[in-house]
Protein backbone atom coordinates (compact mmCIF):
# COMPACT_ATOMS: atom_id res chain seq x y z
CA UNK A 1 0.00 0.00 0.00
CA UNK A 2 3.41 2.53 0.87
CA UNK A 3 3.93 1.84 -2.91
CA UNK A 4 0.52 3.14 -4.25
CA UNK A 5 0.17 6.15 -2.07
CA UNK A 6 4.15 7.40 -2.78
CA UNK A 7 2.92 6.27 -6.83
CA UNK A 8 0.11 8.58 -6.46
CA UNK A 9 1.53 11.36 -4.48
CA UNK A 10 4.22 11.33 -7.20
CA UNK A 11 1.28 11.55 -9.68
CA UNK A 12 -0.35 14.73 -8.43
CA UNK A 13 2.61 16.87 -8.04
CA UNK A 14 3.85 15.82 -11.58
CA UNK A 15 0.22 16.86 -12.67
CA UNK A 16 0.36 19.81 -10.60
CA UNK A 17 3.79 20.77 -12.50
CA UNK A 18 2.32 19.79 -15.79
CA UNK A 19 -0.77 22.38 -15.09
CA UNK A 20 1.80 24.96 -13.75
CA UNK A 21 3.86 25.06 -16.10
CA UNK A 22 7.25 24.00 -14.65
CA UNK A 23 7.01 20.15 -14.57
CA UNK A 24 9.75 17.73 -16.12
CA UNK A 25 9.55 16.74 -19.60
CA UNK A 26 7.20 13.62 -19.59
CA UNK A 27 7.11 13.55 -15.65
CA UNK A 28 3.61 12.62 -15.60
CA UNK A 29 4.73 9.09 -17.79
CA UNK A 30 5.45 7.54 -13.62
CA UNK A 31 1.68 6.93 -13.18
CA UNK A 32 1.38 5.64 -16.65
CA UNK A 33 4.24 3.34 -15.62
CA UNK A 34 2.50 2.22 -12.17
CA UNK A 35 -0.69 1.23 -14.11
CA UNK A 36 0.80 -0.60 -16.84
CA UNK A 37 2.86 -2.54 -14.00
CA UNK A 38 -0.37 -3.14 -12.32
CA UNK A 39 -1.94 -4.23 -15.37
CA UNK A 40 1.13 -6.97 -16.27
CA UNK A 41 1.33 -7.75 -12.46
CA UNK A 42 -2.23 -9.12 -12.81
CA UNK A 43 -2.28 -10.46 -16.04
CA UNK A 44 0.98 -13.04 -14.67
CA UNK A 45 -0.87 -14.40 -11.76
CA UNK A 46 -4.43 -14.99 -13.93
CA UNK A 47 -4.83 -18.12 -15.87
CA UNK A 48 -3.24 -18.15 -19.23
CA UNK A 49 -5.47 -16.84 -22.37
CA UNK A 50 -7.65 -14.34 -19.88
CA UNK A 51 -8.34 -11.29 -21.12
CA UNK A 52 -9.01 -8.15 -18.88
CA UNK A 53 -11.23 -5.36 -19.90
CA UNK A 54 -9.58 -1.70 -18.54
CA UNK A 55 -11.81 1.11 -18.63
CA UNK A 56 -9.03 4.14 -18.25
CA UNK A 57 -8.99 7.52 -19.95
CA UNK A 58 -7.78 7.87 -23.87
CA UNK A 59 -4.69 9.17 -23.01
CA UNK A 60 -3.52 6.43 -20.88
CA UNK A 61 -4.52 3.77 -23.37
CA UNK A 62 -3.19 5.26 -26.34
CA UNK A 63 -0.17 3.34 -27.49
CA UNK A 64 2.03 6.74 -28.74
CA UNK A 65 3.93 9.09 -26.48
CA UNK A 66 1.61 12.41 -25.31
CA UNK A 67 2.51 16.12 -26.28
CA UNK A 68 0.91 19.11 -25.62
CA UNK A 69 2.19 22.39 -27.90
CA UNK A 70 4.97 20.13 -29.06
CA UNK A 71 6.44 19.60 -25.37
CA UNK A 72 6.47 15.64 -24.24
CA UNK A 73 4.30 15.22 -21.47
CA UNK A 74 3.75 12.10 -21.36
CA UNK A 75 4.44 7.84 -22.38
CA UNK A 76 1.25 6.22 -21.83
CA UNK A 77 0.25 2.97 -19.79
CA UNK A 78 -0.75 1.49 -23.59
CA UNK A 79 2.80 2.26 -24.99
CA UNK A 80 4.11 0.22 -22.18
CA UNK A 81 1.49 -2.57 -22.98
CA UNK A 82 2.13 -2.09 -26.20
CA UNK A 83 5.61 -3.05 -25.79
CA UNK A 84 4.92 -5.93 -23.50
CA UNK A 85 2.01 -7.87 -24.95
CA UNK A 86 2.80 -6.49 -28.71
CA UNK A 87 -0.73 -6.99 -30.73
CA UNK A 88 -2.53 -8.81 -27.61
CA UNK A 89 -3.00 -4.98 -26.12
CA UNK A 90 -6.13 -3.36 -27.84
CA UNK A 91 -6.37 0.08 -27.15
CA UNK A 92 -10.17 1.39 -27.81
CA UNK A 93 -10.48 4.97 -27.30
CA UNK A 94 -14.10 6.45 -26.89
CA UNK A 95 -15.71 9.89 -28.05
CA UNK A 96 -18.61 11.57 -29.18
CA UNK A 97 -19.39 14.14 -31.43
CA UNK A 98 -21.50 16.59 -29.79
CA UNK A 99 -23.27 16.86 -26.18
CA UNK A 100 -21.23 17.52 -23.13
CA UNK A 101 -18.23 16.27 -21.01
CA UNK A 102 -16.27 16.46 -17.65
CA UNK A 103 -13.73 18.82 -17.92
CA UNK A 104 -11.16 18.88 -15.18
CA UNK A 105 -9.84 22.24 -13.93
CA UNK A 106 -6.68 22.85 -11.46
CA UNK A 107 -8.43 24.10 -8.05
CA UNK A 108 -6.71 24.37 -5.43
CA UNK A 109 -9.59 24.32 -2.93
CA UNK A 110 -11.17 21.41 -4.69
CA UNK A 111 -10.99 17.57 -2.76
CA UNK A 112 -8.19 16.19 -5.18
CA UNK A 113 -6.58 19.68 -6.32
CA UNK A 114 -8.85 19.54 -9.54
CA UNK A 115 -12.84 20.63 -9.84
CA UNK A 116 -14.79 18.73 -12.57
CA UNK A 117 -17.25 21.03 -14.59
CA UNK A 118 -20.07 20.20 -17.07
CA UNK A 119 -18.60 21.61 -20.56
CA UNK A 120 -20.76 21.64 -23.79
CA UNK A 121 -18.55 20.54 -26.62
CA UNK A 122 -17.69 23.00 -29.41
CA UNK A 123 -18.35 21.01 -33.04
CA UNK A 124 -15.75 18.77 -34.01
CA UNK A 125 -12.44 20.49 -35.39
CA UNK A 126 -11.00 19.86 -38.98
CA UNK A 127 -8.53 16.86 -39.04
CA UNK A 128 -9.99 14.62 -35.77
CA UNK A 129 -11.53 11.69 -35.39
CA UNK A 130 -14.68 13.11 -34.62
CA UNK A 131 -15.15 14.87 -37.38
CA UNK A 132 -14.47 12.09 -39.56
CA UNK A 133 -17.04 9.99 -38.03
CA UNK A 134 -19.50 13.45 -38.20
CA UNK A 135 -18.75 13.62 -41.90
CA UNK A 136 -19.60 10.05 -42.23
CA UNK A 137 -23.16 10.80 -40.80
CA UNK A 138 -23.15 7.53 -39.13
CA UNK A 139 -24.07 7.71 -35.74
CA UNK A 140 -23.59 5.57 -32.98
CA UNK A 141 -20.72 3.68 -34.70
CA UNK A 142 -17.07 2.34 -34.67
CA UNK A 143 -13.68 2.41 -36.69
CA UNK A 144 -11.52 -0.31 -36.39
CA UNK A 145 -8.54 1.24 -36.78
CA UNK A 146 -6.55 -2.03 -36.98
CA UNK A 147 -7.70 -2.76 -40.59
CA UNK A 148 -7.63 1.53 -41.29
CA UNK A 149 -3.59 1.14 -40.64
CA UNK A 150 -3.61 -1.50 -43.13
CA UNK A 151 -5.51 0.35 -45.72
CA UNK A 152 -4.53 3.63 -45.32
CA UNK A 153 -3.47 6.20 -48.33
CA UNK A 154 -3.51 8.68 -45.94
CA UNK A 155 -2.36 9.62 -42.31
CA UNK A 156 -5.78 10.07 -40.98
CA UNK A 157 -6.75 11.87 -38.37
CA UNK A 158 -4.23 13.65 -36.32
CA UNK A 159 -6.25 14.56 -32.91
CA UNK A 160 -8.86 12.89 -30.65
CA UNK A 161 -10.87 14.91 -28.47
CA UNK A 162 -9.43 14.71 -24.49
CA UNK A 163 -12.52 15.99 -22.63
CA UNK A 164 -13.33 19.54 -24.43
CA UNK A 165 -9.96 20.49 -25.59
CA UNK A 166 -7.36 18.08 -28.53
CA UNK A 167 -4.91 15.76 -28.05
CA UNK A 168 -2.87 15.89 -31.43
CA UNK A 169 -2.02 12.55 -32.08
CA UNK A 170 -1.30 10.38 -35.32
CA UNK A 171 -4.60 8.41 -34.39
CA UNK A 172 -4.75 5.49 -36.43
CA UNK A 173 -0.92 4.67 -34.94
CA UNK A 174 -2.26 5.56 -30.81
CA UNK A 175 -5.62 3.35 -31.08
CA UNK A 176 -6.50 0.27 -32.21
CA UNK A 177 -10.48 1.27 -32.31
CA UNK A 178 -12.63 3.91 -31.75
CA UNK A 179 -16.71 3.82 -31.14
CA UNK A 180 -18.26 6.66 -30.96
CA UNK A 181 -21.73 8.43 -30.08
CA UNK A 182 -23.93 10.81 -31.73
CA UNK A 183 -24.25 12.93 -28.04
CA UNK A 184 -22.37 12.43 -24.94
CA UNK A 185 -24.07 13.01 -21.19
CA UNK A 186 -22.41 13.79 -17.51
CA UNK A 187 -23.46 12.28 -14.91
CA UNK A 188 -25.26 14.52 -12.22
CA UNK A 189 -23.57 13.48 -9.58
CA UNK A 190 -19.76 13.81 -10.73
CA UNK A 191 -17.39 16.21 -8.00
CA UNK A 192 -14.13 16.96 -7.99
Amino acid sequence: MLAELRAAGYGFRAMAGLYAGNGLTADTSARDVYMAGSVLWHLERLEPGTRVVLAVHNAHIQTVPISFDGHLTGLPMGQHLRRVLSDEYFALALTSITGHTADMRPDENARFGFAIDDTALEAPEPGSVEAAFADAGLGLSAADLRRARQEAVAPGPDRIRIQSAYLHTPVLDAFDGVPTTPTSTVADDVAG
